[in-house]
């Protein structure tokens, strides 16, 4: 009767716990499609290691949750938001009239952005793209906008 009992208390002690400090930890299928983002960063051949330096794929860093612009749930260890502003520079036309909202001048580092990136992080709740040019959107390859 009495290990029942302490068997009990030592349980609730450890959901205690996991309650108090939550889970830190992200899922491999989210970390594998956040360094897949990295690699659609650098696919234009940008610096995305400067840019999301912690970013990487050995036990040193094994949590993205502790990874830059990355939020996780901290009972779930989900993905809940990415703050992916400005992770591309673009270049704007010195002719002092331009107006990113009604130019048609398409930069020629613009993103043309799969949503299907996203798809893995099925709890995710903020997604800041700000400050990106993305000039085509598209799903799985089907251009939505």
């Amino acid at each position: 009767m009495d290990s029942v009992l302490a068997t009990k208390f030592l349980l609730l002690g450890l959901i205690h716990l996991v309650f108090i400090h939550g889970n830190r930890c992200c899922f491999e299928e989210e970390k594998a499609a956040l360094l897949e983002f990295k690699d659609f960063v650098k696919s234009d051949g940008y610096d995305a290691d400067q840019l999301l330096p912690s970013w990487v794929n050995d036990p040193e860093h094994k949590s993205c949750c502790q990874w830059e612009r990355v939020g996780c749930d901290s009972t779930t260890g989900h993905v809940i938001k990415l703050s992916l502003s400005n992770t591309r520079q673009f270049d704007v036309p010195s002719d002092s009239s331009y107006d990113p909202l009604y130019s048609s001048y398409e930069p020629k580092n613009s993103w043309q952005l799969n949503l299907s990136l996203f798809q893995p992080f099925k709890e995710l709740r903020r997604l800041n793209l700000s400050f990106n040019v993305i000039s085509r959107i598209q799903n799985k390859g089907t251009l939505v906008m």
